[in-house]
């Protein structure tokens, strides 16, 4: 079974995106990494749906690594998965390369899932919860 919680990305560097030393800001690729949780999120439990519910994902931990700068007009392909569900906890891991191979970029970020109204932890929406639990089985 094909991991149900990877996404794969080609990621267009625009003109905004370039700090006043030529390269990709750092805080872009945080940026990045919330775009794609966001379109990971979509396919299974998405971000509206979760709101409607009275829930969101919310970080509590990032770990960036920015191992080389890219640059623009650099093809950027970016990878998200998540690899770890708990009760209440998730845990994402992002690589963003350049060129067909050259990390840039490397980041884990971990958070839980929160109830809007009174910003209480809750647990992992049971939809993920159980896609999770299906994939962990066949792995």
């Amino acid at each position: 079974m094909d991991n149900p919680f990877f996404l794969q990305k080609e990621i267009e560097i625009q003109g905004y995106d370039i700090d006043y030393g030529g390269v990709v800001s750092n805080i872009v690729y945080i940026r990045w990494m919330d775009d794609l949780r966001t379109a990971l999120l979509k396919d299974h439990h998405s971000l509206e749906l979760m709101a409607k519910n009275g829930l969101a994902p919310v970080v509590n931990k990032t770990h960036a690594h920015y191992k080389r700068p890219a640059l623009f007009g650099d093809s950027l392909i970016a990878e998200i998965r998540i690899t770890m569900l708990e009760k209440i906890r998730w845990e994402v891991q992002v690589e963003i390369t350049k060129n067909g191979g050259e990390t840039v970029f490397t980041a884990v970020q971990s958070g839980a899932f929160v109830n809007l109204k009174n910003g209480r932890p809750v647990p992992v929406p049971a939809v993920l919860a159980d896609k999770w639990k299906e994939y962990q089985t066949v792995l």
